[in-house]
């Protein structure tokens, strides 16, 4: 996730300072794009099939963040609130898109819009993850009890 989110960063400040970023740059901006957003699902389709054992609707993709929105009572807190899985949800969308473009060009401002959604979540995911580490730990201290 760091990483990602560190090459992210680089390519949009690579943009920013550019006065001829051309259709290659807004590429490799959405390529990092693209794999924050594998980094954040990988992370949440492991508490959902841990905690939850499935991912087997459809349109799983599409649901994944809202579902770790929801506290499962007895089972496991909620990962974030709704306005985070709003963002994570944006990234999926662009994520979509950048993997079906095979005739259609890619366009910068969809590229930026998307990366607007990216900017900050590496923190704002590390919050997050360090509270759902907290739940995991007492989870575990009460299992060994």
């Amino acid at each position: 996730m760091e990483t990602n989110y560190a090459k992210n960063r680089e390519m949009t400040d690579r943009i920013a300072a550019s006065e001829d970023a051309d259709e290659f740059d807004y590429a490799a901006l959405g390529y990092t794009l693209h794999n924050l957003y594998n980094s954040l699902e990988s992370y949440f389709a492991r508490i959902a099939k841990f905690f939850e054992n499935s991912l087997d609707d459809r349109d799983w993709h599409r649901s994944l963040a809202e579902r770790m929105t929801l506290e499962i009572e007895g089972v496991r807190p909620a990962l974030f609130d709704l306005d985070f899985s709003f963002r994570v949800d944006e990234l999926r969308r662009f994520r979509h898109l950048f993997r079906n473009l095979y005739k259609t060009p890619l366009i910068p401002q969809k590229v930026l819009f998307a990366n607007r959604a990216a900017d900050g979540i590496a923190t704002d995911f590390r919050k997050r993850h360090e509270q759902f580490d907290r739940f995991l730990r007492e989870l575990k201290a009460q299992i060994l009890k």
